[in-house]
């Protein structure tokens, strides 16, 4: 999360440190989170989803993720899983289907329809979030997606990421898939603290350009990133990459989608 600014050579450069820890294992969850459910299979362990979900300070079901909300509170009815209700049910509802709409009518959620077309329902999900008054309640907001599939989603959930800032400033927005947690790395210096258990069981990790060409300077990976080519595709990406240390410091000048991998099924 964003820290503090300082001035180097005349000019300001922002801080940012990062401890992702509790959103990878699901311990030590505070109530300033939100969850945002989108339309893709729940593919988390039952119990680490469970403990994300209902934690949370505000739970949202995202147009078709209200379909697989309904069917995981079905499927595992026991005192084991069993789910608050979502706050908010927003989206367009085109993916939505009858019975899951009126199982939340029936819960009393909030119902917000969110027509325009000219942004996903994920970005639109930020925005009634914002409206909603969340943006001064919450420091984080997870949203819980695949990161297989088509690609053409998996790329505008990214988009949304950089659209993030502008909508919930000072609020982190996470992709958390099956097996990787990701964000977006703004031009600044980063300090991110790794789990153990990551370090240990090398996980992998990865440092992608979108959109521009930016210098990058890395410590604590295997293989550092020292500056003298510029990340950006057509060149160079840090993709399958891991860590030699329990916290990376990373330096650049423009934006980075930051991934780690959750588990080892992928190395």
């Amino acid at each position: 999360m964003p820290n503090d600014d300082f001035t180097n050579g005349g000019r300001v450069v922002k801080y940012y440190s990062w401890s992702p820890g509790d959103l990878i294992d699901g311990n030590a969850l505070d109530d300033t989170l939100a969850i945002v459910l989108l339309n893709r299979p729940i593919l988390l362990e039952k119990q680490y989803f469970t403990a994300l979900w209902n934690t949370a300070k505000v739970r949202v079901a995202v147009d078709g993720g209200t379909n697989r909300w309904v069917d995981f509170v079905k499927d595992n009815i026991n005192q084991e899983y069993q789910l608050k209700p979502p706050e908010l049910v927003t989206g367009d509802f085109d993916s939505c289907n009858q019975e899951a709409m009126e199982y939340v009518e029936q819960l009393n959620c909030t119902i917000v329809k969110t027509p325009d077309q000219n942004a996903t329902d994920f970005t639109k999900s930020l925005k009634v979030l914002q409206s909603h008054g969340y943006d001064r309640q919450v420091t984080r907001v997870l949203a819980l997606c695949e990161s297989s599939g088509r690609l053409d989603q998996i790329m505008a959930n990214i988009n949304t990421l950089f659209l993030a800032e502008a909508i919930l400033p000072g609020v982190g927005v996470f992709l958390r898939s099956s097996n990787s947690l990701s964000w977006l790395l703004r031009p600044g210096v980063h300090t991110i603290d790794i789990p153990q258990r990551l370090l240990m069981e090398k996980i992998w990790c990865s440092l992608v350009p979108i959109g521009q060409s930016c210098q990058c300077t890395t410590e604590g990976l295997k293989w550092n990133l020292d500056g003298s080519r510029p990340l950006q595709f057509g060149s160079i990406v840090s993709t399958s990459n891991t860590y030699s240390k329990e916290q990376v410091h990373i330096v650049t000048d423009g934006a980075l989608l930051w991934s780690m991998g959750t588990t080892p099924k992928d190395m």
